[in-house]
């Protein structure tokens, strides 16, 4: 499939639940805001590695999306591993902020979003199922944390995604209904979460990705191609309806 950008099924948001105004953005942040997967997968290969277990790329396919918790219990069960789950989330947490304070890449379309979002006097917030305070290092090494009013992180709530709870936090922060947010993301399980809290969504889905799933009808905006693929013009033009 061609990297391509349209709006899903010819629907704008307003379309999901009658005319809305949209009053704050949300963006997830690993694969959304920063190209950052490979350095999610370089930390899970040490962590499973000192442990005598292989794990490889598609492996870690089956957990993209999901919070480190959620991914860490499912470590634990599919390979045996007797160790304390915080313990080995406080590991992998070290490993992956020691890797990504190094090599972490905002895609540079995003810094334009970030840029006219910030004119437009939008406010914003990280919603992230990394953790909070590494996510903001990483912000701040980047230069972009000014734009942020909240980081949230999945650990700070009861669900991670596709549970809603996330994001439905993100709004009470901001003091705003979830019906005026809307969320950037790149995955399926976040794209649910957004859908879930009721509020609209960019879909920023990577190359090869299925356009066929249900809830794709839904959302808002979809990209196939990732947000390297992202046109910022025909993104505005179609938010101009909701700012």
């Amino acid at each position: 499939m061609n990297d391509t950008t349209h709006p899903g099924n010819g629907r704008d948001a307003s379309d999901v639940k009658g005319r809305r105004k949209i009053h704050a953005v949300l963006f997830d942040l690993d694969g959304t805001l920063i190209d950052s997967e490979e350095n999610h997968f370089e930390s899970d290969r040490i962590l499973l590695a000192r442990r005598g277990i292989t794990f490889s790329r598609e492996e870690k396919a089956a957990y993209v999306g999901k919070d480190i918790h959620e991914m860490i219990r499912r470590v634990k069960a599919n390979y045996g591993l007797s160790e304390d789950e915080q313990a080995l989330v406080d590991e992998k947490n070290a490993l992956y902020r020691n890797i990504a304070l190094k090599s972490s890449r905002l895609y540079p379309v995003m810094r334009d979003v970030l840029n006219e979002l910030a004119f437009r006097k939008v406010p914003m917030a990280v919603a992230t199922g990394s953790n909070a305070s590494i996510a903001r290092e990483i912000l701040e090494s980047l230069g972009v944390s000014k734009y942020f009013a909240h980081i949230v992180s999945s650990s700070e709530v009861r669900h991670g995604k596709p549970a809603p709870d996330i994001f439905l936090e993100a709004a009470r922060r901001m003091g705003i209904s979830p019906a005026n947010a809307l969320v950037f993301e790149d995955t399926l399980y976040g794209v649910e979460a957004a859908l879930s809290a009721g509020m609209a969504c960019v879909a920023l889905l990577p190359t090869g990705s299925s356009t066929n799933e249900p809830l794709l009808k839904n959302i808002g905006y979809l990209v196939v191609g990732g947000p390297d693929a992202l046109d910022t013009e025909d993104l505005f033009r179609w938010m101009s309806r909701l700012l």
